[in-house]
């Protein structure tokens, strides 16, 4: 395919035949983006704020965006496999979603008071969620999981949360712990105390949690990502969350799914109810509050019942207030979004373009032979660039035989901001470790994507970068 995807392109633009590289191609294109990062400098840390948007040698800034594509300074076009950080399944500004939220604008953003629009949003999430026999709102995917781990605490009467290294749940200090390279327990600022109550655990080693689990009676709950550690950059089965589930009733220790991300992605019910492994509290965030700021903890009601004032009397009761918890706003975006989303139809189309684009962008690694590949499963585009097994052909890998130390945070960093950079030239915005389709992500994106993927490959052989 690579010869007729080269033929179609006018590979060798003018600025490709003066040889420019493609970071040297990028500052002149982006001039006014540098300039605006030069700024954002003085302002944040880094210039940005929220570490996954750090860029090398400087990000662009966005504008606008509409279905699967993004606008940034002086119009540039980009189809986006961002996708809000995973929260927006539908795309950007989908009408239904416009539409409640513009008109709860008028009605108001915050009552300071219980109101209809909860009853609804959690209606929602006890219809689709199989885990949701009691939900409580909060405003992002960390405070869900804080909540969980001080509810499982409670509950259990026990201290000690096992984790698997890799896994992200949030950046609160009982789980950052051990969730990026070199998968260890220093993180700055966290007490040895607080370290000692977190467990690491290898990702998919049921003997090893077993392990830890008869050895150590203090264990309230094991949490993880129910696919994989980063939307599977890490993989997990079925098979392994059935184990967890047998292995945590045996012995008394609550099991949370984090699906802050695959919560409505995977499907209506998320990853639960496609393996059909009931956890005990499962976290939400990202899709569940259609694009604005929300998340919730769901799961059984004799456990989210000792937030209740009820819980009191016995010296139970885990306070839990918050300001925007269930904000009228953020409950109208996630009706309007829930409601497409119990019908499935959204999933097929994501899963679909993700499907696509996996196999043709393997395809023209291949093609290269190149030691790179593009991976994952449902909606996800894993990138793995640079991971030194010559003989390993992108369209046979089966990142579930790799060391999760090889797969996550083991890509050439050097590539990988080229690729970024060269990407965005052509017009797509994909992180470097990747992204996810949406529902509105067309046949003509795919075609698109793997087109500038294949320009950026030739730009990178001209510059003998490959």
């Amino acid at each position: 395919m690579l010869p007729e995807i080269v033929q179609s392109l006018d590979i060798l633009s003018y600025e490709a035949k003066k040889m420019h590289t493609i970071l040297e191609r990028y500052q002149k294109t982006f001039a006014k983006d540098r300039e605006m990062s030069d700024a954002a400098n003085h302002l944040f840390p880094d210039g940005v704020t929220h570490d996954g948007r750090y860029m090398s040698p400087f990000p662009v800034y966005i504008t606008r965006a509409d279905g699967s594509k993004k606008w940034g300074l002086e119009d540039k076009q980009f189809i986006d496999y961002w996708a809000g950080h995973g929260a927006l399944l539908l795309g950007h500004n989908p009408p239904e979603v416009v539409e409640a939220v513009t008109t709860q604008m008028q009605r108001g953003t915050h009552y300071g008071a219980c109101h209809p629009l909860e009853m609804e949003w959690g209606s929602l999430v006890t219809q689709l969620i199989p885990s949701a026999e009691r939900v409580r709102f909060v405003s992002s995917g960390t405070e869900a999981t804080l909540m969980a781990i001080r509810l499982a605490r409670t509950y259990t009467g026990k201290n000690k949360v096992l984790k698997f290294a890799g896994h992200f749940h949030g950046w609160h200090d009982s789980v950052i712990l051990g969730a990026y390279p070199p998968f260890d327990m220093n993180v700055p600022g966290i007490p040895e105390e607080v370290c000692n109550t977190t467990l690491l655990c290898p990702p998919n080693d049921i003997d090893a949690v077993e392990t830890l689990l008869k050895t150590d009676k203090d264990i309230a709950c094991i949490i993880l990502e129910p696919t994989g550690a980063s939307f599977g950059i890490v993989p997990t089965n079925g098979t392994f969350l059935k184990q967890l589930r047998e292995v945590t009733e045996a012995h008394g220790v609550l099991l949370i799914f984090d699906e802050v991300i695959t919560g409505f992605r995977v499907a209506p019910g998320g990853a639960q109810a496609h393996y059909n492994v009931t956890p005990d509290m499962t976290t939400l965030a990202k899709i569940l509050a259609g694009g604005l700021p929300g998340g919730a903890l769901a799961g059984k009601a004799e456990v989210l019942e000792l937030i209740s004032m009820k819980s009191e009397r016995d010296g139970l009761k885990m306070p839990h207030p918050g300001t925007f918890n269930a904000n009228p706003l953020s409950a109208a975006a996630g009706i309007a979004m829930l409601n497409i989303v119990k019908t499935g139809e959204p999933h097929k189309q994501a899963h679909r373009a993700a499907d696509r684009l996996r196999t043709e962008l393997n395809s023209i690694i291949d093609d290269y032979k190149l030691d790179w590949v593009v991976y994952g499963e449902f909606s996800g585009i894993r990138l793995l660039i640079g991971h030194g097994e010559q003989d390993v052909r992108a369209s046979d890998f089966d990142p579930y035989t790799w060391d999760y130390r090889k797969l996550k945070g083991n890509s050439d960093p050097d590539m990988q901001e080229r690729l970024r950079c060269g990407l965005l030239l052509n017009g797509i915005d994909l992180a470097s470790n990747g992204g996810m389709t949406t529902a509105a992500h067309t046949e003509e994106d795919v075609t698109e994507t793997v087109a500038a993927f294949a320009q950026t490959l030739e730009w990178l052989k001209a510059e003998k970068a490959l």
